[in-house]
């Protein structure tokens, strides 16, 4: 096994299941001065999606929306801490050092730089949370030597 970097969030969403994902729509409400979540889910629909709303020097704000059993791969971000906002349904959250725990709506999590983690959407609804850190973090994997 091997660490690998990636700091490409359309090529780490779509690895990480997140269908139909592409610069253009990630990027479609970004630093708007408001958004509403309901519009976001009326016109993107209540499958797999994720979008940008917030980008700048400082923080990046995605919301991310995915079906039960749906989530992320085991990773860490060397060099920032992540939080996230449960903003619908259930979510199984693996952070190394405090074990696995579910979050739910109004929940918030956070995970300092350097600590593997990983989320599951759970439960039997359609999941959301607004994952919010440093701009174009970066995200490091463990992969087989061959990939």
């Amino acid at each position: 096994m091997r660490e690998v970097t990636d700091i490409n969030l359309v090529n780490i969403l779509q690895k990480d299941g997140v269908e139909g994902i592409d610069k253009e729509k990630l990027r479609k409400y970004e630093n708007k001065s408001t958004i509403n979540l309901n519009e976001i889910r009326k016109d993107l629909g209540m499958g797999s999606w994720a979008v940008r709303i917030v980008y700048n020097e400082i923080f990046g704000g995605v919301i991310i929306q995915q079906l039960p059993g749906e989530g992320n791969r085991k990773h860490y971000h060397p060099d920032a801490d992540e939080n996230w906002v449960i903003l619908k349904g259930e979510w199984e959250w693996w952070i190394d050092g405090i074990g696995t725990k579910i979050v739910k709506e109004n929940d918030f999590v956070l995970v300092p730089k350097g600590t593997w983690h990983q989320i599951k959407c759970v439960g039997n609804k359609t999941g959301v949370r607004y994952a919010i850190t440093k701009p174009d973090v970066k995200h490091t994997y463990l992969v087989e030597e061959d990939e």
